[in-house]
């Protein structure tokens, strides 16, 4: 019998106490580890190698090689020895980051860590789950299931629900909130007059007739675009204007169309890799064509793009996981489960688009003036990059395949700047350099078949790039006869 005894007390020190409440982490627990301990042992700073945001840090030993926390072992956890200890050197928090904490919550902490340290994801992350509000003071006053909330809370605060409104303060409350606009005065004498006849049908129809009216996607599109940062400018120094309003359009018609959401997600961020992309999946992407434009002259493109990559991730995530992510850049975030490395995971996703902050806002989508039209026009251009493809590959064919002889140049007339030739042939233009500079390269006419331009950088591996790169937008060869007379070579691209 003694032994039974015994083994029964041992299992008993895990588990709560007859009648004793349930301890949980998210409503008891992390209120108290953020006022008081994730400041100092959270994402941003790890102090002791200890960190409450992720379970399995803080049950890992810590800098000292003792545990914080030992689950049904408050006895072993070095966190409650810390946090009773009279020792300034030892207690926690210090001095000179707060007080003490009070006993209950040290209890509370105790009790927690006895009945097993079981850990919750916050809530955020939580997926929602349906819950009944059984019991409420009025049954007939909800009009709808959401009601029951409200009225349980105003139960609890001894409070009373407010009148219902009046029909042109219903109206007026409606009408703004889905169209933006007020009612006109016919629309309130038609209102009014069906509400006589059934007052449920009648605030249905308004509402019906709200969110059929064009005026509701302009509406509502105005939070997403807020979100999706639109401006009609490129944001940067003299702030030139943007011609970006198709993708304004567009989320107004998929506001105005009720599109699904995830059919709205996907689009914006991958719609021209869906299979056969219409002209309107791929405009969608301009989601991400947002991002500021830096034209003003000597500034790093490379820079400016990278700056614009790091915006279209952390707007990924604040826009569909309404949590903050641009801190992650730096450190691990202070509050949320998500660590520093996994930023630049993310944003790898998005390293490898064509834009390169350039003036003209490159790559570009053709919209025709007639919509009826876009269907035409995107296919078009698809086609075009198709035959632009093929009409390059015997070119590249041949760059790989031929013998070529470097040309020597001794004559120099750059519109901007001047041009160096390296020791290894490289020309390299300095100095001030704007867009649409010129510059003209002369040397002793050969025989030749085909012109090689090799444009810097050719490495994908940032590691290898000069601090500029080149873009050439034209090419053109002239031949100088004796007298002096230039006749422009023609080339076959």
């Amino acid at each position: 019998m003694s032994r039974f005894s015994l083994l029964l007390s041992s299992l008993l020190v895990s588990l709560p106490a007859s009648g004793e409440e349930r301890v949980e982490f998210n409503r008891d627990i992390r209120p108290i580890l953020t006022r008081h301990c994730t400041a100092c042992h959270g994402g941003v700073k790890e102090a002791g190698e200890v960190s409450f945001i992720y379970r399995e840090k803080a049950l890992a030993p810590a800098e000292s090689g003792k545990r914080p926390i030992v689950p049904g072992k408050p006895a072993e956890s070095e966190m409650l020895h810390r946090l009773r200890s009279t020792d300034p050197d030892e207690v926690m928090p210090k001095p000179k980051h707060g007080p003490p904490l009070p006993e209950n919550e040290i209890e509370l902490v105790e009790r927690w860590i006895a009945q097993g340290a079981e850990w919750e994801e916050h809530w955020a992350f939580v997926p929602p789950r349906e819950v009944e509000v059984k019991t409420i003071s009025d049954e007939k006053w909800p009009s709808v299931p959401f009601d029951r909330f409200i009225l349980k809370r105003l139960d609890q605060e001894k409070l009373s629900h407010s009148p219902e409104a009046q029909p042109a303060e219903w109206l007026r409350r409606v009408s703004f909130d889905l169209t933006g606009l007020p009612p006109s005065p016919e629309e309130l004498a038609i209102y009014q007059e069906a509400l006589g006849v059934d007052a449920v049908a009648a605030r249905a129809g308004v509402v019906d007739r709200l969110l059929a009216s064009p005026r509701f996607g302009e509406r509502w599109a105005v939070v997403w675009l807020d979100l999706a940062r639109y401006s009609d400018t490129y944001g940067f120094e003299k702030d030139p204007h943007r011609d970006i309003w198709p993708y304004r359009d567009w989320v107004i018609m998929a506001f105005n169309a009720d599109m699904p959401y995830d059919e709205f997600t996907i689009e914006q961020l991958a719609g021209d890799l869906l299979p056969n992309a219409t002209a309107d999946q791929r405009l969608a992407t301009a989601f991400h064509r947002n991002t500021q434009t830096n034209t003003e002259g000597g500034t790093d493109d490379e820079e400016f793009r990278i700056a614009a990559v790091i915006d279209r991730a952390t707007t990924t995530w604040t826009t569909w996981q309404a949590t903050t992510f641009g801190c992650v850049q730096c450190h691990s975030h202070p509050y949320d489960p998500i660590e520093h490395d996994e930023f630049y995971k993310f944003l790898a996703f998005f390293n490898s688009t064509e834009d390169h902050d350039l003036e003209n806002d490159f790559p570009r989508m053709k919209v025709p003036a007639n919509p009826d039209r876009a269907t035409e026009a995107s296919e078009l251009e698809i086609n075009l990059g198709i035959l632009r493809t093929q009409l390059n590959a015997p070119g590249h064919a041949l760059a790989e395949t031929v013998a070529w002889k470097p040309f020597v140049a001794d004559g120099f007339a750059p519109s901007h700047g001047k041009l160096m030739v390296s020791g290894d042939g490289t020309i390299r233009s300095e100095g001030t350099l704007p867009v649409g500079n010129v510059h003209k390269v002369s040397g002793p006419a050969q025989t030749f078949s085909a012109l090689r331009l090799r444009i810097l950088p050719e490495s994908d591996d940032p590691k290898a790039w000069p601090e500029r790169g080149s873009l050439v937008s034209k090419f053109e060869v002239s031949r100088i006869d004796a007298e002096g007379v230039a006749t422009p070579v023609p080339m076959k691209e």
